[in-house]
């Protein structure tokens, strides 16, 4: 009986302390989610468009929520659940799909465009100049989108391939600069697509996002907001400072560069498996941080931390010595990722509306998530 007792009294003990473990891991969370949500409540509320913000730990979900509104005539919020576009974070997917294909002994990196499309303008460059924006060629998504501003008309990948066969312009010599390219990616899509024989969305779903757990993931298809489930439409604010819907734009459809819609939950998946290096085999993993480009500095204007930070362009992401860096801007869009390599540490934002780089957001969050980390967690997280 006395056994009994003293048995009975360790539980308690073990009890209470594993509570007052748990308590104090629920509240050091609860003080990173009041500071986010003071920020995030300042600038979005229940009748304008918003954002979500995911904070991944070692895996786990720090914070994970939405703020504002995914469709402002229903009203109905932005949830870790909700599918917003991604704009430029789509190039990680794309540059996945080029690595499957290398893998499948398909294609190599070193590999001329001109082997795919025999035009002049593709002659002398490869598939990683395409990749890192060191092409040194006319970006053809840039030109075809300041023609087409007044267009009813949708753009396809096609009608990109087909003006670069009609032009041979040439900025500078293939790998001796860097000049973000968003008509290489589409290029590279429909070389992803001529190479696997299968449409370029349907490869990167079933080589990419299934690999990666990204069920909801999807690419716009005929413009069709309805095909995707939990849909958040664009906004931006027109000369009065009111919110306007800006869905329907030409080149909303190009992909390879941009057209692919997630949340939250579905990226955080990605990430996991991506740190778990569970969506391409360990020696191309090795390739998608490894930098393919000259010295540049991106992203340093939302991020101040990287200002005269060294940074090279790899495979979709801008690459540090600690940081990966993603990001997104498209009409009523803005998106960011920091992926940091020296801890496991992830923060990705997502918004529908144009507002979100303006008002330093990025910047912001970062401060706010890396001083916790630093700091108010340093007993939980070691």
């Amino acid at each position: 009986m006395r056994i009994l007792c003293i048995l009975f009294v360790l539980s308690l003990f073990s009890c209470k302390n594993e509570n007052k473990e748990n308590d104090t891991k629920k509240s050091e969370f609860t003080d990173l989610q009041i500071k986010l949500d003071s920020l995030y409540n300042s600038y979005f509320d229940k009748n304008s468009p918003g954002a979500a913000i995911l904070v991944l730990y070692d895996n786990k979900k720090v914070v994970n929520k939405g703020y504002g509104l995914r469709n402002l005539e229903t009203k109905e919020p932005i949830t870790p659940s909700t599918n917003l576009r991604s704009g430029s974070m789509a190039k990680q997917f794309t540059c996945l799909g080029l690595l499957k294909l290398m893998e499948e002994g398909k294609l190599s990196l070193t590999d001329t465009i001109y082997q795919y499309y025999p035009y002049p303008i593709f002659k002398n460059v490869t598939i990683e100049q395409f990749i890192s924006h060191t092409s040194g060629i006319e970006d053809a998504d840039w030109i075809i989108e300041n023609s087409t501003k007044n267009s009813s008309e949708y753009v396809r990948n096609e009608d990109l391939i087909e003006w670069y066969a009609n032009n041979n312009v040439i900025r500078f010599a293939p790998g001796t600069a860097f000049e973000y390219n968003n008509g290489t990616y589409v290029t590279l899509a429909q070389i992803i697509e001529k190479v696997s024989g299968m449409r370029y969305e349907d490869y990167i779903k079933k080589h990419v996002f299934e690999k990666a757990g990204m069920s909801r993931t999807q690419f716009i298809d005929d413009a069709d907001s309805s095909k995707i489930p939990e849909y958040a439409y664009r906004y931006q604010r027109d000369s009065l400072g009111q919110w306007q819907s800006v869905e329907g734009h030409p080149m909303d459809e190009v992909t390879g560069a941009g057209g692919v819609y997630f949340s939250l939950d579905d990226y955080a998946r990605y990430i996991v498996n991506h740190r778990n290096k569970t969506i391409v085999k360990s020696e191309s993993n090795e390739l998608i941080f490894k930098p393919i480009s000259m010295n540049i500095e991106l992203h340093s204007e939302d991020l101040k931390i990287l200002k005269g930070t060294e940074s090279s362009y790899a495979m979709g992401w801008e690459i540090t010595d600690s940081m990966a860096l993603s990001a997104g801007l498209w009409f009523g869009t803005q998106s960011f990722v920091i992926y940091e390599r020296k801890r496991p540490l992830t923060i990705v934002m997502l918004a529908n509306n144009d507002d979100f780089f303006k008002n330093r957001l990025v910047d912001k969050t970062y401060s706010i998530v890396n001083d916790y980390f630093n700091k108010a967690a340093k007993n939980v997280y070691k």
